[in-house]
């Protein structure tokens, strides 16, 4: 056999080269970062600003108008309110309709409207009593300022529930020393107030009695319901007279007193007698069972029935 010629250096070469991996090269471009735009306020110039100031003056200026046009109209309603609250006894102005809103009062509205509220009433309040009687005409924050400057200003008396002028303060009117009673008033005021309480024991009795009177009726029965009842008794009484007659026909004879009294006396007797022999009967079974007889056993051997009475 011939000898296989070498294998040319060339195809080592060749085979090595075709299965090297390519080279990776760094990235060296830089990568952009964007900024967020942010918009720049506005400007606002001057001829803007002057018009929207004189547009909150005008506003302003018409109402304050509106207002001192009706300072009269709701001076005089506040003093009816408080003319029908002192004689109704409850304080505060008459209730509003359902739905209406009331819109409170400030300045010196509230200043006329607060002191005819207190004038009226003549008794201490707080600053919350005085906003809630009021219905919400006066909101509690403005009456609460208002109470301290008029109390300041000598238009009404205020103090504090504790001495150091803590806790809370109550206010009221300033009297009129002219208001004051003589020594005959007074007199004759005690003279009334000890009649009225002299007065209280019998009228407390005499609402006892009536009160009593009609619990009494209200139990009573109706017109309607004592016409239903005359009825009931009518149909019993029809029902017991036909029994009599009854008893009243031929063949049957009417017991006498007597002879129902004997026959009482008999059944008593008699049911006395039946006790005993009972009690007898019982003893002399419970002795006969002392053995292994049972009871049905021992009643059928003796031919006894059971008493059903």
């Amino acid at each position: 056999m011939a000898p296989r010629k070498p294998k040319p250096a060339d195809d080592d070469t060749a085979s090595t080269t075709s299965t090297e991996h390519p080279v990776l090269k760094p990235n060296t471009t830089k990568s952009k970062i964007e900024k967020p735009k942010t918009e720049k306020p506005k400007a606002v110039k001057a001829k803007a600003v002057k018009k929207i100031a004189a547009a909150a003056a005008e506003g302003e200026a018409e109402e304050k108008k509106a207002v001192k046009s009706k300072v009269v109209k709701k001076d005089a309603a506040a003093v009816e309110d408080a003319a029908a609250a002192k004689t109704g006894g409850g304080g505060g102005t008459k209730e509003k309709e359902k739905g209406e809103k009331v819109k409170p009062v400030t300045g010196e509205e509230a200043v006329q409207l607060i002191l005819s509220y207190l004038t009226a009433q003549n008794r201490p309040y707080s600053a919350t009593d005085v906003s809630a009687n009021l219905h919400g005409k006066v909101t509690k924050t403005t009456t609460d300022k208002l109470l301290k400057e008029m109390e300041q200003a000598g238009q009404i008396m205020g103090k504090a529930t504790k001495k150091d002028g803590g806790g809370q303060w109550v206010f009221w009117a300033i009297q009129d020393p002219a208001d004051t009673a003589s020594p005959d008033q007074l007199k004759e005021m005690d003279s009334q107030i000890s009649a009225l309480r002299e007065a209280i024991p019998g009228l407390k009795s005499r609402a006892k009695e009536v009160t009593s009177k009609l619990t009494t009726l209200q139990n009573a029965p109706t017109m309607e319901e004592l016409g239903e009842m005359v009825a009931r008794l009518q149909r019993e009484l029809g029902e017991k007279r036909e029994r009599v007659e009854g008893y009243k026909g031929e063949g049957r004879k009417v017991v006498t007193r007597e002879e129902s009294e004997k026959v009482e006396r008999e059944w008593k007797y008699w049911g006395k007698k039946r006790g005993d022999r009972k009690k007898g009967f019982l003893n002399l079974e419970a002795v006969m069972l002392e053995g292994e007889l049972k009871r049905e056993d021992l009643w059928e051997r003796a031919g006894l029935e059971e008493d059903v009475m």
